[in-house]
């Protein structure tokens, strides 16, 4: 069915926001897929994906989503640490231990204080006697801490860092006999577990999940930082080795991280977290679903278009999912912008539209991959400039390395063309054909390509308009 048969023109329709925090309308066309089902199912812990993946638009709808499925046996609490909290954060140590070992051992505190206050209001009644004793001392901790109002994680932090002087763990049974003036400035392992075991008493009768998200919005790549955020991840592990059970009882941490910072962190034991991570990656069946979803009843994606294809023998909706990194944010923005060139009687969106749409899209995406790796390679400017004005096919890596030693000249004299070309490789700006077969592979359509040292070399389409890339035939 036609817009025209309903009475709509392409300025009724609501694609929703590219920003997931505020599209209000989120949970009536918020897609189930996979990766909503691990985050559900206690099982992965880590939830990784670039930007505009879909990484908020889960943690927002994760209290309803967990609610439908287990009702009120699952409690759900969202931490999103703010500058401030990151900056405390940063500062706190312990003596004698490494950084990281440090950081992990703030964040399970911070977890342990927000798991703990997300079950104050659960009807005594409901808990076993056991849990209602740990629920007790939970509201007593958490009462003579931080008063009436529900802890922050800048507020938790802020108060970490005075030490453990600053706690009154009276609810803990240490009163009377406590020398607190010779307690060391550290947050002990002890008091961790104390707080983290009472937790877990009362999760015996119900569950809770926290996560976590908005991680990079503080990164700054600085050496602080990747502890600090592989502390989280140690102790994101440490918390649901301990306490979490896949029947949704018991305490379960979840982070969502952009995965090109993941990827850059080293750590020991990295590759222990392998069975918890899971990539939240788009194909175009899954896009076209989500689009769907947000049209009028009994319209599809198809029926918006007009009729036909595009050059080159594809659907216009195929035409848009190819210039785009498969993530809903882009699609959004590249439908958003067709629908601010149709005219105001228009009830499909036509070719010429969408072509044209795509030169001001086409420039968004160039700037907003700067914005998106500058601080993760502070080179990653010049290195996007130096593909303007070039071709969008290479027949062989060794032919793009020349280019980039050609263009990139003080790039590489700091680092190898190939570490340059890995670098774009990653970022899904470039792909690869192998053996002059099939079409152009991208790591955003499988996070587990690896660069290969031979095949021809292609510029994403998304890139094209933006840097004035011409088109050669094979």
């Amino acid at each position: 069915m036609k817009l025209s048969d309903k009475g709509f023109t392409i300025k009724d329709l609501d694609f929703g926001t590219v920003d997931a925090e505020a599209d209000r309308r989120l949970a009536e066309y918020f897609i189930d897929t996979p990766q909503v089902n691990q985050a559900l199912s206690f099982r992965s812990a880590h939830f990784l994906g670039r930007k505009g993946a879909g990484k908020s638009a889960i943690f927002t709808q994760l209290s309803r989503l967990a609610t439908e499925r287990y009702k009120e046996s699952v409690r759900v609490s969202l931490m999103t640490p703010d500058q401030y909290a990151w900056g405390a954060m940063k500062d706190y140590q312990e003596q004698g231990l490494l950084l990281e070992q440090a950081h992990a051992n703030a964040w399970k505190f911070t977890i342990a204080v927000d798991a703990a206050a997300v079950l104050l209001d659960v009807p005594p009644e409901r808990l076993k006697e056991n849990a209602q004793k740990a629920l007790d001392r939970i509201r007593k901790f958490v009462i003579n801490n931080f008063g009436e109002n529900a802890p922050t994680p800048t507020n938790t932090v802020g108060r970490l860092l005075k030490g453990l002087n600053a706690f009154n763990l009276e609810a803990f049974g240490f009163g009377i006999g406590f020398e607190r003036d010779k307690q060391q400035q550290i947050l002990t392992p002890q008091v961790i577990d104390l707080l983290l075991d009472a937790t877990n008493d009362v999760c015996n009768d119900l569950g809770v999940i926290v996560a976590i998200d908005r991680l990079d919005d503080s990164w700054d790549g600085s050496d602080v930082s990747k502890s600090l955020m592989i502390g989280l991840l140690k102790a994101t592990k440490e918390i649901n080795d301990k306490y979490s059970l896949t029947t949704g009882k018991g305490i379960h941490v979840i982070t969502f991280l952009r995965s090109d910072i993941y990827q850059g962190l080293q750590f020991d034991d990295k590759d222990k977290h392998r069975a918890i991570e899971e990539e939240i990656i788009w194909n175009p069946e899954l896009l076209k679903d989500m689009v769907n979803a947000r049209l009028p009843k009994d319209i599809s994606v198809d029926d918006i278009f007009e009729e036909g294809e595009m050059r080159g023998g594809i659907a216009p909706f195929n035409y848009i999912a190819k210039r785009t990194f498969l993530r809903p944010r882009e699609v959004i923005q590249f439908l958003q912008e067709c629908q601010k060139r149709s005219t105001f009687d228009a009830t499909e969106i036509s070719k010429d539209t969408i072509r044209e749409a795509e030169e001001r899209y086409s420039s968004w995406k160039v700037e907003d991959l700067k914005q998106e790796y500058r601080r993760l390679f502070p080179g990653f400017d010049d290195l996007i400039e130096s593909l303007r004005q070039t071709q969008n096919r290479y027949d062989s890596v060794d032919e793009f390395l020349a280019l980039i030693e050609d263009r990139a000249k003080d790039l590489c004299q700091e680092y190898s063309s190939h570490e340059l070309m890995k670098r774009l490789f990653n970022a899904s700006i470039i792909g690869v054909r192998l053996g002059n077969a099939g079409t152009a592979r991208f790591r955003c359509e499988d996070a587990d390509l690896l660069l290969p040292a031979t095949g021809s070399v292609y510029i994403h389409q998304s890139l094209h308009k933006g840097l004035n890339i011409r088109e050669t035939r094979s």
